[in-house]
């Protein structure tokens, strides 16, 4: 039988007399090796301080202390070498039955500087050793990438011939290139068995199994599918304006194993050379490529090694006018401080691509001179749009609309209300019997400048949510400003619960505002 070569690493010191020098790590292997009909312990040489003739290899079973034999190295290093690199064979072993050993290496054995360095190696005590591998798949494709591999080892009993299950047995496998490969145990029937996951770069798919003197090869061809990509637009030339973003939509398939078309998701699409984009799982994809100049435009598919040539699609783009506008925009302010953009973008002249877009952004100024971008959206060409920024409206700024491919902005709007503010709102007393009074009370003042006033005449509500799962807000009643901006109502105190004095019904001039939540506790 072969060797099976394992690696040596620093060691455990088992035994050693009290008087002995410091303990120095082994460097030297210890594997195993069929000659003769005979299976032999190898020792090769590492250490320049330690010669063959110093070594004896002692057997024990895996896990087990009983030394079961005691070979020393047959073969000698000459005199005048220092039998670096070398391999020496030692003495036949005899041991009770088939199976996988290990190996303890004992220097200068019975002197006073003893060493012993357990399980240095395993020794494979079998003879002739077969292998069977199958594996679950006829070839690799991308729809079979993994590979479920299976076999069994067996070998001779050296004692008797009998050809059993080889338990515990190390065997490697790797690729023809040396792309993949690692070590694989056998179980107490002899059998293993291993996922090999290939890629899309793992051409080369005959994999070795190797054990000692027996090799087994599976050949996995590797199968590469048909792409296709389907264009829905542009499919010809694109005119359009200059900034705008034409829509760019396909659906990228391929052939399966079983010869249908299915849908390839997750795959890189490139658009010339402004985008990267992933499909769907339905493998479709869409984006807007800006138009800036006359050009051919190239889409096409990430080349990929699951797949064979790869399809490619070209659309041409004339030369864009600067053509935009934006037609019917509008801008208004609600009383909860919303700000909200309405209009059209279109072109002057000119035509466009169905679903042609721009980025447009909402941008704020306080003064109407510096302007900032507080919002952008997407808006197609000839339709309305609307929109509403999460920035919300103050006493007065301005606001626009600018095309961001191009520097073109809408007409600017002035928006602004004045600011209210509900004070010293409060529901009383704090604590109160059910079927006594309660009094909602505040004022409502405005802001007038840079100073605040009282706001007569207006209508504040009082809401109540009670203290149970699922309550709501409902209105309770409401109370009119007097001239000071002071209000007061009285109510029935019937229930545990949440208080609240909201100013909404506002002119067209002015901001709502809610009071605090108050919560009172009837007794």
């Amino acid at each position: 039988m072969g060797t099976t070569t394992l690696a040596v690493f620093a060691s455990t010191l088992i035994t050693a007399p009290a008087a002995q020098a410091a303990y120095v790590p082994l460097k030297s292997q210890v594997t195993s090796e069929e000659k003769d009909g005979r299976i032999h312990a190898v020792y090769e040489s590492y250490d320049f301080n330690l010669r063959p003739e110093d070594v004896s290899i002692r057997i024990r079973k895996k896990g087990g202390a009983q030394v079961l034999d005691t070979v020393r190295i047959a073969d000698r290093c000459a005199p005048e070498s220092d039998c670096w690199d070398e391999k020496f064979l030692s003495e036949p072993v005899t041991l009770p039955e088939l199976g996988v050993y290990t190996m303890d290496v004992v220097v200068r054995e019975g002197q006073p500087d003893e060493f012993v360095y357990p399980d240095r190696g395993d020794l494979d005590y079998g003879l002739a050793p077969r292998l069977t591998v199958t594996g679950d798949r006829q070839w690799i494709s991308y729809d079979s990438r993994l590979v479920k591999v299976s076999g069994t080892l067996v070998a001779e009993d050296p004692n008797t011939r009998e050809v059993k299950p080889f338990a515990g047995a190390s065997l490697s496998y790797r690729a023809r290139t040396g792309t993949m490969g690692s070590r694989l145990r056998t179980d107490e029937k002899g059998r293993f068995a291993e996922s090999l996951s290939f890629s899309e770069h793992n051409t080369d798919t005959e994999i070795d199994f190797r054990f000692g003197t027996a090799q087994e090869q599976i050949v996995l061809p590797f199968r590469k599918q048909e792409m296709k990509l389907r264009m829905d637009t542009p499919l010809g030339t694109v005119n359009a304006p200059y900034g705008s973003d034409v829509p760019v939509k396909g659906r990228l398939t391929r052939i399966a194993d079983d010869g249908t078309e299915k849908p390839l998701s997750g795959h890189d699409v490139v658009i010339g050379s402004q985008k990267t984009l992933v499909t769907r799982k339905d493998g479709t994809f869409s984006t807007g490529y800006t138009v800036r100049h006359r050009e051919t435009v190239k889409v096409a598919p990430r080349a990929s090694g699951w797949f064979g040539t790869q399809p490619v699609h070209f659309f041409e783009v004339a030369k864009s006018p600067m053509t935009s506008e934006f037609t019917s925009v509008k801008a208004g302010v609600d009383k909860y401080r919303k700000v909200t953009l309405t209009g059209k973008l279109g072109v002057s002249k000119g035509s466009y691509p169905e679903g042609t877009s721009a980025v447009i952004a909402v941008e704020h100024s306080t003064n109407g001179k510096t302007w900032s971008s507080v919002d952008t959206f997407t808006a197609k060409y000839g339709s309305a749009f609307t929109r509403s920024p999460a920035k919300k409206g103050s006493a007065g700024s301005h606001w626009r609309l600018r095309h961001t491919g191009i520097s073109l902005t809408s007409t600017s709007f002035k928006l602004g209300r004045k600011s209210t503010e509900l004070v010293n709102d409060d529901m009383t007393p704090e604590g109160v019997r059910k079927g006594k009074t309660l009094t909602a009370k505040g004022s409502l003042i405005q802001k007038s400048g840079s100073s605040w006033k009282s706001f007569p005449k207006q209508t504040v509500r009082i809401y109540f949510k009670a203290a149970t799962k699922g309550a709501t807000w409902k209105k309770m009643g409401t109370a009119k400003t007097l001239s000071n901006g002071t209000f007061s109502r009285k109510f029935t105190a019937k229930q545990d619960g949440t208080w609240q004095i909201r100013y909404v019904d506002t002119p067209s001039t002015h901001y709502a505002d809610h009071g605090r939540e108050d919560y009172i506790d009837v007794r």
